[in-house]
């Protein structure tokens, strides 16, 4: 429940500290005096969009802080304990409003941003104005309101998981028959590519020994030319070999003759030896063996059509051998789609009679339970100024939906012999706010939302009625929290508790101001509501207070 409220420098609120109680308290004062600033500020509390506008004339922000007691609102801690925000059963929401219309927001001193305040506020704080009403006018909402009552929230999350799995299976049939017909217009195209590269029977790492192996023929047979050539230069008549030994015949003989070429003949056998030695070498090697020109040529030919097929499919080696194993799959795949279609179908005709069985219990439910919800909203309305009033709830068969299988809208026969009444068009806001009241008094006890603002849903009513609109809130003050902003004296006196708003000129400036009223200040706001203050009217308003308390 809302303990308190702080508000600072917020448009006609310069300050004010608001503490509320439990129960039903009315909320009353002239009108423009400031009612709808209060509800202005709960609503920035729940995560409404800051304006400029809200900061006070001459202010640097506003300031909206709002205290709860959440001791027993587990929902509310464990969006908390979500958050990482520390809570014991108080909850301090900080909202700072700066002139440039930007905001801010803290929880227990955390700051959060716009959406997690708003998931706070909804299990809060719910707000029924003009807005809420038009709310109801959307039939979207009548399906959740009658399965709320009905209790059917087990079934609805079976209903969904059954619904989520059928639809996911129509999508994998639906992207099988578009594969199924994608690959089938390219079969012919993947067919040729398939077989051209598996015939072409590409290895990883091939292109590289081809390359090595034509590159080492070539080496080969560079050798074995210019070694033939070496060797044929040493050996033989007239070989280099043959010439040196001859021309050291012929030095020993010089110098034997002539003993001054001795050093000649000395130095010319320092240089022979050690070149016969390296001569006789040469002739020891042997080419390596050589590499056919038909194995050489077919090599070349493999490497032309690896590099061919590379440039066709602009990819390497690896990424052929994947494609062609991506080729094969898709074959494959094409191959097996029937069956596959087959299996989904079976899936999808299974799940479908699971979800029709879910369907046709929910169907059951609700219309078991709506019966019992026409009668007590009716009977709500006929003390609530509409004596002939009949509300019913009309349930019709349509195609599987996310919800079910019915269309389900909420009538009104405002009048006997008029007939029921769409809410979208046909009901007056009047009817609509009595409507709204008469739904949440139902639906009090299953309602888990604490705190229920109620904006002026008494309007256009007046007499007895109002009366039975005070008494259908106090009521509903036994399960919820319930502030409502009121003209009726009939509905203020029903209150448990009454804050009275108003405004006084201060050097040229408004002020609002909102004050908690006891027992005498309660009787003065009643005789204002009243018409006047006299003596007369003072006694009214006291023995209004009497008999409603």
């Amino acid at each position: 429940m809302l303990k308190s409220l702080s508000i600072n420098g917020f448009t006609l609120i310069a300050q004010a500290e608001v503490n509320f109680r439990q129960g039903f308290t009315a909320i009353t004062g002239e009108t423009g005096a400031g009612k709808s600033v209060l509800l202005k500020a709960l609503r920035i509390v729940c995560g409404d969009k800051a304006q400029a506008s809200m900061v006070r004339g001459g202010e640097e922000k506003a300031v909206v802080e709002a205290t709860f007691d959440i001791s027993n609102e587990p929902q509310v801690k464990s969006i908390l304990d979500e958050l990482e925000i520390d809570s014991d059963d108080e909850l301090v929401i900080r909202r700072e409003v700066l002139e440039s219309g930007k905001g801010r927001a803290r929880v227990n001193g955390s700051v959060v941003n716009q959406a997690d305040l708003q998931r706070l506020g909804e299990e809060l704080i719910q707000m029924h104005g003009q807005s809420e009403q038009l709310l109801l006018r959307d039939t979207r909402t009548h399906a959740q309101m009658l399965d709320a009552y009905a209790g059917n929230g087990s079934l609805l999350e079976e209903y969904s998981k059954l619904w989520a799995s059928w639809n996911e299976i129509l999508s994998k049939i639906a992207a099988t028959e578009e594969r199924a017909k994608n690959l089938a217009a390219q079969k012919d195209f993947l067919k040729f590519q398939h077989d051209e590269l598996t015939k072409a029977a590409l290895k990883a790492g091939e292109e590289e020994e081809l390359e090595e192996k034509v590159s080492s023929a070539s080496k080969g047979e560079a050798e074995r030319r210019h070694l033939g050539d070496i060797q044929g230069m040493l050996a033989g008549e007239n070989g280099l070999m043959d010439m040196i030994q001859s021309l050291q015949a012929r030095m020993r003989t010089l110098a034997i003759k002539c003993p001054n070429y001795e050093e000649d003949l000395k130095a010319l056998e320092e240089v022979a030896d050690p070149f016969e030695s390296v001569c006789k070498d040469l002739m020891r090697l042997s080419p390596s063996a050589a590499v056919s020109a038909a194995d050489i040529d077919k090599a070349n030919s493999r490497i032309a059509q690896i590099q061919k097929l590379k440039r066709k499919y602009r990819t390497d080696v690896d990424g052929l051998i994947a494609l062609t194993e991506q080729r094969r799959e898709e074959l494959s795949s094409l191959e097996n789609l029937d069956a596959d279609l087959e299996e989904l179908s079976r899936q999808s005709a299974k799940t479908l009679a699971e979800l029709e069985k879910v369907a046709a219990k929910l169907t059951a439910a609700r219309v078991e339970a709506a019966a019992r919800y026409d009668k007590s909203v009716s009977d709500i309305l006929h003390t609530l100024g509409m004596p002939k009033a009949e509300f019913k709830t009309s349930i019709e068969k349509q195609a599987l939906g996310p919800i079910g299988s019915d269309r389900i809208e909420f009538l009104l026969a405002p009048n006997p012999g008029e007939g029921s009444k769409s809410l979208q068009k046909a009901v007056s806001g009047g009817e609509l706010s009595r409507l709204l009241l008469a739904i949440k008094s139902v639906m009090a006890e299953l309602d888990k939302v604490p705190l229920l603002i109620f904006d002026e849903v008494d309007s256009g009513i007046s007499g007895e009625v109002g009366n039975s609109i005070g008494d259908a809130l106090r009521k509903l003050g036994q399960h919820h929290q319930i502030l409502t902003i009121t003209h009726l004296h009939q509905v203020a006196s029903r209150a448990q508790n009454q804050l009275a708003v108003s405004k006084k000129e201060i050097d040229g400036r408004t002020y609002t101001s909102i004050v908690e009223l006891d027992h005498d200040g309660r009787v003065q706001e009643l005789s204002r509501m009243l018409g006047g203050d006299s003596e007369t009217i003072r006694e009214h308003a006291k023995q209004l207070l009497e008999i409603n308390q």
